[in-house]
């Protein structure tokens, strides 16, 4: 049986009740959807260790009345409260919320009300072209407390099956990994590993930039979580991969450099006092 018609058969796993989503939020920058706003600014900067957040938050009127909102929080299970204190008169807002995926949410500002939010994306997670380089795939079985971990390169693309987008294969041509445009598994990325002939197994993902979250799945029953994470960008040697920012970028640099300038004593106090 090829890979692609193991991954059709991966249908016959039995998941369709199964929910997955890799944990939320992640690091890095965040935008307000749909063209709003919350108090005149839309780009946010999300720091998130373990179950702790710290945002920065440029709003006001560009470019004489801008001030941050900054602070710390915490996220219980997928949802989070913050309590952002103003750079302009040391007011505090709680904002509260929740995160879908780690890369979509929804936060609550008071006065203003709901927004959409989300991780800006740098590439297609769609396109298999996408997948290549070096991941790490790793599976903890629901009756131990001990994971199994896989080294994969993906370096070829063939095509792929009426359901998914393509298949990105691994250098041994035994694994691969194919995103659902359409179907059962939509909006997942399905991974089959063909190295054993007498065994079927596979993840169901979801993925969120360089991280996939979900289940392991072998000999058609639910055997605990999967998850994926990139170790090498795509040319295979650069280990972290960095890319040049749009302008848009470079004024959120910009704006995080005199924030750290103007208020990075008073922020540090926070955090200390927060810390005790």
């Amino acid at each position: 049986m090829g890979i692609e018609s193991k991954i059709i058969c991966s249908l016959a796993f039995g998941l369709s009740a199964i929910s997955c989503a890799a944990a939320a939020p992640q690091t890095g920058t965040w935008l307000i959807a749909n063209g709003q706003n919350a108090y005149g600014g839309d780009i946010i900067n999300i720091d998130a260790q373990n179950n702790k957040l710290f945002v920065i938050f440029a709003v006001g009127a560009v470019p004489n009345n801008t001030y941050f909102l900054y602070g710390r929080g915490t996220i219980d299970d997928s949802n989070v409260v913050l309590d952002l204190t103003s750079s302009k008169d040391s007011s505090v807002k709680r904002v509260t919320g929740s995160f879908n995926t780690s890369t979509t949410g929804v936060l609550n500002f008071p006065g203003v009300g709901q927004r959409s939010v989300y991780r800006v994306k740098l590439e297609d997670e769609s396109n298999p072209v996408n997948m290549m380089g070096v991941w790490n795939f790793s599976h903890i079985p629901g009756e131990s407390d001990t994971g199994v971990a896989q080294y994969r390169e993906f370096n070829s693309v063939i095509p792929g099956t009426v359901e998914g987008s393509g298949i990105a294969l691994d250098r041994t041509q035994k694994f691969g990994c194919e995103y659902k445009l359409r179907g059962e598994f939509q909006g997942h990325v399905v991974c089959i590993d063909m190295a054993n002939p007498s065994v079927s197994a596979g993840y169901i993902l979801k993925r969120s930039a360089n991280e996939l979250a979900g289940y392991y799945i072998q000999n058609d029953s639910y055997r605990g979580r999967g998850y994926g994470q990139r170790l090498v960008a795509s040319d295979g040697e650069t280990i972290l991969i960095l890319k040049q920012g749009g302008e848009a970028q470079n004024l959120m640099r910009s704006a995080m450099e005199n924030f750290s300038y103007n208020y990075g004593s008073m922020v540090k106090n926070l955090i200390l006092k927060e810390a005790k």
